[in-house]
């Protein structure tokens, strides 16, 4: 199947505003122990859900589009954008500990194109897994219980 292309564009956005975020501060944030254990948890996170995918994603059986995948395991089994959340947790943590007018918008410009991915890829599951729409009641975007 073809590649969504304006999903690329989105993770493009999000990939450049990252890049930006970590070359124009510093990359670990050990000097301050709130911040580095954000830092910390976001990496587990991402390693937990990129586990989860590797364990689980073999046993799908949906013909979905490249790229996209359907999971209810792990870090998915709470929020349905595990990555994306390690992400933004990362970042944000960055962008607090060495504040920037120019960080903020790029981070901002990063969740603008993460909730564009998250819509696209969220309509694209939902035409074609008929039990996505339950999956989606029952867990939340990124924050368990609120977004």
């Amino acid at each position: 199947m073809e590649k969504d292309k304006k999903a690329l564009v989105f993770l493009g956005l999000a990939v450049v505003a990252g890049i930006f975020i970590v070359l124009t501060g510093p990359l670990f944030v050990l000097r301050n122990l709130t911040f580095l254990m954000v830092e910390i948890f976001g990496m587990l996170l991402i390693i937990w859900a990129l586990l989860a995918q590797k364990v689980n994603k073999k046993h799908t059986r949906h013909d979905l589009p490249d790229g996209y995948f359907f999971l209810n395991k792990g870090p998915y089994e709470i929020i349905r954008h595990p990555v994306y959340a390690g992400i933004l947790l990362i970042m944000s943590s960055l962008i607090e500990y060495d504040f920037a007018a120019l960080r903020v918008l790029a981070f901002c410009i990063m969740i603008a194109a993460f909730v564009m991915k998250m819509l696209r890829e969220e309509y694209a599951l939902g035409q074609k897994i008929k039990e996505y729409e339950e999956y989606k009641k029952n867990t939340k975007y990124l924050i368990p219980y609120l977004f």
